[in-house]
């Protein structure tokens, strides 16, 4: 029995993680899978509320969900059920990572001769931290929470907020965060205070041209013209499909980064 329900939980494709919730609904998870299983059921709870919203174009470029989740709702879900449904939270550095560190490091000829502040926007998995920190740069990861990994005793903050700081990034990097924020013009408006007219911002997030579908948990879905319009240096959009470039709106991805001034 207990490999059955370990089969069940490991493999979570969809039928699997509905047999493990009813499993779970009537007493049968053992407890070192309750945690996990748990996650399971809640997301499914909450992933119908963010169904029942609207997606909405805006003609900034992008399309949002109407009503957006309050930030209690977004909290919550992010810390009762997003990591403790995936493994990969302790795999820090990955493919995608890697990418984005050699782009920006041979675009940026000069970024690693001299120590910067970087934020990593939705840090999640830690990810790109953890290159940039060997590079000699000091880290800001900012999450819902699960960055919390104090991974090095210098030069290494996990933050909830952007208060109080005291210091302008040289970098503010998101990738596949933007996507997932409560509101996009307050965190605009949070990164315009935190940054300086030198400023590298980077982010790679899913293409969304010509929406139709809401994919729970995300909460704006950005096509390139956003980027174009709202980042006067724009110096690179451009959209991806299976990490091959395409011409023109559509692709998976979009990854765009400015230009030094």
């Amino acid at each position: 029995m207990k490999k059955l329900i370990n089969y069940f939980v490991i493999n979570s494709n969809n039928i699997k993680i509905y047999i493990a919730i009813l499993l779970f609904k009537i007493g049968l998870i053992p407890k070192e899978y309750e945690g996990r299983v748990r996650s399971f059921y809640l997301r499914k709870k909450y992933d119908k509320i963010f169904l029942k919203s609207k997606l909405n174009y805006h003609n900034k470029g992008y399309y949002y969900l109407d009503p957006l989740p309050s930030t209690k709702f977004l909290n919550e879900y992010y810390e009762k059920t997003y990591w403790q449904s995936r493994s990969d939270i302790n795999y820090p550095v990955r493919l995608r990572d890697i990418d984005h560190f050699k782009m920006i490091v041979n675009y940026y000829k000069s970024f690693n001769s001299s120590q910067k502040n970087i934020l990593n926007f939705g840090s999640g998995h830690g990810g790109i931290s953890y290159l940039f920190h060997a590079a000699n740069h000091i880290i800001f990861n900012y999450d819902f929470g699960t960055t919390k990994k104090n991974a090095f005793p210098e030069k290494w903050n996990n933050i909830n907020s952007f208060e109080n700081l005291g210091i302008k990034f040289d970098l503010i990097y998101g990738s596949h965060s933007l996507e997932h924020v409560q509101n996009l013009d307050e965190t605009l408006d949070k990164f315009r205070k935190v940054s300086k007219p030198e400023t590298i911002f980077f982010f790679e997030v899913p293409n969304c041209y010509n929406k139709t579908e809401i994919v729970p948990p995300h909460t704006y879905y950005f096509t390139r013209k956003f980027f174009l319009n709202h980042f006067s240096k724009a110096n690179y959009c451009k959209t991806f499909a299976n990490f091959t470039e395409t011409n023109g709106d559509e692709g998976l991805v979009i990854r765009f980064h400015t230009c030094l001034s």
